[in-house]
């Protein structure tokens, strides 16, 4: 069957957009492609060799023999492929051009849509740096001036002093458990740089504090394993809340008893507490003679006569 089909005519007709199309230089390196592909799989084994070059023998016998009848219709649209060809080249003459030189105009193009832009980025941010770092220094000296004063002198010294007496009663209450670096051992003198020299010295006195916190506290808890003490950090949390949630619903049970207590005085005193119309001698007094004016005896008795 092969050998019938290899004895089959191979002319086709040329076609004039094929031509064209091939004749792009980007066109012609995928096509190449394409066919260095297809030669290494059909070059791969030779049953897939005899097969694909049996499938190709068929499709030329296929186009020849049907190329009489199509020939009008094809060359027709051929003709109109063509022109669009020619139509596209003039419109875009950039693919005429090899695939290296499209890849770096394009990629030119872009970047000069794409760079004012990112300037104006960058530029912002610059000056938005600029603008934060002059604000930082201007703060810094401001600070500096501040406590160049005598009130500032006074205020930085009493940070020292403070900080000194801080460290002094961390070394007796939380003395270093161990070999600790203690951070911040260098400090800038007050003569240069005071605002400097205040914030180094309240950073060192914070990082030294944090550390001896934890490292005592985890020296205690070793301790208490040590001891065969465990000490469950979940259940210590969990009592903890509920000792504090039952000290605060203790706490107001007997606010409320209290309240209840004081109205229950408050009504009591209103209770025994007498009227002061009842009590009031002017009013006992004119109830006695209006009493005494309205008995027969003294109607009787008339003191004009």
């Amino acid at each position: 069957m092969a050998t019938e089909v290899s004895s089959a005519p191979t002319t086709l007709p040329q076609l004039q957009s094929v031509q064209k199309a091939m004749a792009i230089p980007t066109v012609e390196a995928a096509v190449g492609q394409v066919g260095a592909i297809y030669s290494k799989v059909k070059g791969a084994h030779s049953l897939l060799e005899w097969a694909l070059s049996t499938a190709e023998a068929g499709v030329v016998l296929a186009a020849t023999t049907a190329a009489p009848y199509v020939s009008a219709p094809l060359a027709v649209g051929d003709a109109k492929v063509a022109a669009a060809i020619d139509h596209l080249e003039r419109r875009v003459p950039l693919v005429t051009e090899q695939p290296k030189v499209i890849v770096e105009t394009t990629k030119q193009a872009v970047l000069s849509k794409i760079s004012p832009h990112v300037n104006k980025v960058y530029g912002a941010r610059a000056v938005a740096e600029q603008r934060v770092k002059s604000l930082k220094e201007l703060s810094w000296a401001k600070a500096n001036a501040l406590l160049s004063t005598a009130y500032g002198q006074k205020a930085m010294h009493g940070v020292d002093y403070g900080a000194t007496y801080a460290m002094q009663l961390l070394d007796h209450y939380l003395p270093p458990v161990g070999a600790q670096e203690e951070p911040g051992s260098e400090i800038t003198p007050a003569s240069n740089d005071p605002a400097l020299h205040t914030v180094q010295t309240v950073g060192r006195l914070s990082s030294v504090a944090a550390r001896r916190v934890w490292a005592n506290l985890a020296y205690k808890i070793n301790e208490l394993r040590n001891s065969g003490i465990e000490l469950d950090v979940r259940r210590y949390v969990t009592a903890l809340l509920a000792a504090l949630h039952l000290a605060n619903v203790t706490s107001l049970q007997q606010q409320q008893q209290a309240d209840r207590e004081d109205r229950g005085a408050q009504r009591k005193a209103e209770h025994s507490r007498p009227s002061p119309e009842h009590n009031s001698p002017q009013h006992s007094a004119s109830t006695t003679s209006n009493e005494v004016k309205t008995t027969p005896e003294s109607k009787s008795v008339d003191p004009s006569n």
